[in-house]
């Protein structure tokens, strides 16, 4: 009884998502094509195609939709566009070859700069990283006699 009951809402469960999985429209493809092409305006305004507003933006917005409606993948058309004007088309850099710097380059400058950070707080507080985990004590600075002798003097002084 009970695993006719987890079959039927597994059933359930299908159907229903079946029937609200729409295709990719061209809509969502001509939005994934703009945000990896750069706009290539008159001006050189230096935006992801996605948010150029410029005239040379809807024109090329038309002819992506065109291509797309032809049939192309998105990938057919960012491959045609690098062919055409170079990977600066593109809105990221490729992942492989020298342009993998441009990925990595963040990461390593945000690890070495952590460690200089580290170095610099641990010289400005005065530890020493030794070897054990043994932290050198804190000596206390020494009061001479004589500001300790005024002291005791001044708190008998003071009447409650």
């Amino acid at each position: 009884m009970k695993t006719l009951k987890v079959f039927a809402g597994l059933f359930v469960l299908v159907w229903v998502s079946m029937g609200q999985v729409p295709g990719a429209g061209a809509g969502a493809l001509l939005q994934d094509l703009e945000n990896q092409l750069m706009c290539k305006c008159d001006d050189k305004c230096g935006k992801v195609l996605i948010n150029c507003t410029c005239a040379t933006s809807d024109k090329t917005r038309a002819k992506f939709s065109k291509m797309l409606e032809s049939g192309l993948t998105v990938e057919q058309i960012v491959k045609m566009q690098v062919d055409e004007y170079g990977e600066t088309i593109l809105s990221a850099p490729t992942k492989f070859g020298f342009n993998l710097t441009a990925w990595m380059t963040p990461f390593v400058a945000l690890v070495a700069g952590g460690f200089g950070v580290r170095k610099v707080l641990q010289a400005w507080v005065g530890k020493k990283t030794g070897s054990g985990s043994e932290e050198t004590p804190v000596a206390e600075p020494k009061i001479s006699e004589k500001y300790s002798k005024r002291l005791k003097d001044e708190l008998d002084g003071i009447e409650l």
